[in-house]
């Protein structure tokens, strides 16, 4: 099967294209472009984007591609699930139930998919939830198709970063810890065993060290990141780079190098401490494991003794991504990763990972290409064969499967709905349960006053806020017993203690804490609080 691909990175300060053909069992790579994206006075969101698209487009031909993309991860929620259970069916039939209640918005405003992971424990199976508002994808597609571009699949980030890692690697069996350090973000990827575990993205790369930049000589954000790049900094010691005096080359006089080398400095500093938060929530579930070393990618992989840092801090050996090592240039190594690891997600498709393309955003390929009815007449003959052998042995996998099913279901059903009986359709009845109850919320509403329950759960929350001067509450939300708080503090060690307050308390079902660092000294955080016992039917938001 042959077939030309184009792949698409869309970053906060560049676009990176590849594009492939397939043959009959590889695959060759035809051509590696990338785009600054130029802000200009006046631009509206996605303008500079449509601009750098646009020049790619004028110097490569994608008629007739297939385009791939990813959803930045900036823009997607991500949670990991574990399921008593491994049969997919019965794992997506779950998944709204196990949405409600680990992500805070409305499952009607978000598209939704989910992937297998590699689980610690046998007796269950363990997926990846990916969720984004639908106007996020509505948005991103807009901006493609106004270039002319239909993308096919629209994948995460964290799993072409993985992918890449996948295809280069030759130690077999190894735990290694991903960063790719960008613009405004750092991906981190956990993988274990040749399997991907855990991922999130981490705000903060080296456009805050551009900035500084730009604000310090006052110039542009595009000349501010060109100087950085010429500098070449040594984040080994600052005496290194007085001794080179190439920095005077720049118009930079000992003062202005020293600021620059110390953002960058804490820029490194800040991101080791989200790893090393990151860790201590990956280690409550999967527990301690030992990591070989660490795989860096992206712009900071380019920058002098950053490794150093992060080896010494982390107490790990710390290496470059394997990708293209015998590529010249060192910007097409380090910034290629991603784009490349999107085309293997795609042609892995044995392999499933999420795709945020369904329902009305699944593109129309009609008239496109044949090749598509060949496929579907493919997997048309070989569903024929799986059939004829299921239907051979599908009373014996029935038996023994259906009853566990049916039990698992009834549980949850059970504990979900607080009903004290079995049911024959599980699903069914929670749906009606569900409805019925969406009819009777107004009258419910009216005539149960939730005031003194608000207050009360309020009042255990507010009891055990940090007394430090420097811990902002900006946000509460309650929502049918879930509490989700939003603010700022200048250390991690107060947020956490807080957290650790709430669950000694005993009195709640879980406290989960989402952290991000906007700039030195001030660490925004987000508090998911979940109420034991029944759930509340009041409805509050206080800002």
């Amino acid at each position: 099967m042959f077939e030309n691909i184009a792949a698409l990175d869309i970053g906060s300060s560049a676009v990176r294209l590849l594009t492939a053909k397939t043959g009959l069992r590889n695959f060759q790579v035809t051509g590696l472009s990338i785009e600054d994206i130029s802000r200009e006075d006046g631009d509206e969101p996605g303008d500079a984007v449509r601009r750098a698209i646009a020049r790619l487009l004028a110097e490569n031909d994608l008629g007739g591609c297939t385009v791939l993309c990813n959803l930045p991860m900036e823009k997607a929620i991500v949670r990991n699930i574990a399921f008593p259970f491994s049969d997919t069916e019965k794992i997506s039939a779950a998944i709204p139930y196990e949405a409600e209640e680990n992500i805070p918005f409305s499952i009607d405003e978000l598209i939704m998919d989910f992937q297998a992971l590699k689980s610690p424990r046998s007796d269950e199976a363990r997926i990846m939830l990916a969720a984004t508002p639908i106007e996020a994808v509505r948005e991103y597609v807009a901006l493609l198709e106004g270039a002319g571009l239909r993308p096919l699949r629209m994948g995460l980030e964290a799993n072409a970063l993985f992918e890449c890692y996948r295809y280069f690697n030759r130690i077999p069996e190894e735990n290694i810890i991903q960063l790719d350090i960008g613009n405004e973000k750092t991906i981190l990827v956990i993988a274990g065993g040749g399997e991907l575990l855990y991922t999130r993205s981490i705000s903060g790369g080296l456009g805050a060290v551009h900035r500084e930049i730009a604000s310090m000589n006052r110039c542009g954000m595009r000349e501010a990141q060109r100087l950085f790049e010429s500098l070449n900094l040594d984040l080994t010691s600052i005496e290194n780079n007085y001794q080179r005096d190439f920095y005077k080359t720049l118009g930079l006089n000992r003062s202005k190098l020293k600021k620059i080398f110390d953002r960058t400095t804490a820029l490194v500093e800040e991101l080791v401490e989200q790893v090393l938060l990151t860790l201590r929530s990956f280690s409550v579930e999967y527990g301690e494991l030992e990591f070989g070393r660490i795989l860096v990618s992206g712009g900071g992989a380019n920058l002098a003794g950053a490794g150093h840092l992060l080896s010494r801090e982390l107490e790990l050996p710390v290496a470059a991504l394997p990708f293209l090592q015998g590529y010249p240039e060192q910007a097409i190594q380090t910034q290629f990763p991603i784009v490349f690891g999107t085309m293997l997600s795609y042609l892995n498709s044995r392999r499933q990972s999420v795709n945020f393309l369904k329902g009305e955003f699944v593109p129309d390929l009609a008239g496109g290409s044949r090749r598509i009815y060949y496929l579907a007449a493919g997997f048309l003959c070989l569903a024929g064969v799986i059939f004829a052998v299921n239907l051979a042995v599908s009373a014996f996998l029935n038996y023994r499967a259906g009853s566990q099913y049916k039990k698992e279901i009834n549980e949850r059903f059970t504990r979900y709905f607080h009903s004290h009986r079995a049911v024959d359709d599980p699903v069914k009845a929670a749906q009606m349960l569900v409805n019925e109850e969406k009819k009777q919320l107004g009258a419910i509403d009216v005539l149960v006053q939730p005031g003194d329950r608000v207050i009360d759960l309020i009042a255990e929350i507010v009891t055990r806020f940090p007394g430090d001067p420097d811990f902002q509450l900006t946000n509460m939300v309650i929502n049918e017993g879930i509490v989700r708080i939003d603010g700022q503090t200048s250390s991690s060690k107060i947020i956490d203690d807080f957290k650790n307050r709430l669950v000694d308390t005993g009195r709640f079902g879980s406290v989960d804490l989402n952290t991000s660092i906007s700039k030195k000294n001030e660490i925004g955080f987000s508090m998911v609080i979940k109420q034991s016992g029944k759930k509340t039917p009041a409805r509050e938001q206080v800002e």
